[in-house]
């Protein structure tokens, strides 16, 4: 398992991103606030993952997400979009409360596959699971 952490230069406390690698699945976990000001720092990170890493996936775990508002899911629908035009898939781990309910609210639930635990995506995004 291969782990690195990243703040941003902005706002360092406001939000904050682990990486890892897991059964060649990279997982992204995702703390803070997701909003205008700091979805630039996500979208360039999860871009980074999916062109710079030999990998299948990426999971991007929104356990510690406190706040996500619609730029937030419109960097992960814009990233989604990238990860579906090649042999990978994204999927979403362990949302927290507000962002279950963003989420749901805003029907992306029928787009994104959502999992209730970083386990469950990793086996879903593994070379194993397919086909």
């Amino acid at each position: 398992m291969v782990e690195c952490s990243t703040g941003t230069a902005e706002a360092p406390e406001r939000l904050h991103l682990d990486y890892r690698l897991d059964s060649g699945v990279a997982v992204v976990a995702v703390t803070g606030e997701v909003d205008v000001a700091t979805c630039g720092m996500l979208r360039d990170s999860l871009l980074r993952v999916v062109t710079d890493e030999d990998y299948k996936g990426p999971v991007v775990n929104l356990t510690g997400v406190n706040f996500i508002d619609s730029t937030g899911f419109g960097v992960l629908v814009g990233v989604w979009h990238r990860v579906s035009a090649t042999d990978f898939s994204l999927a979403l781990a362990a949302p927290s409360p507000r962002a279950r309910e963003v989420l749901n609210s805003m029907g992306l639930t029928k787009a994104f596959s959502v999992y209730d635990t970083d386990a469950e995506a990793v086996r879903a995004c593994s070379p194993s699971a397919e086909g």
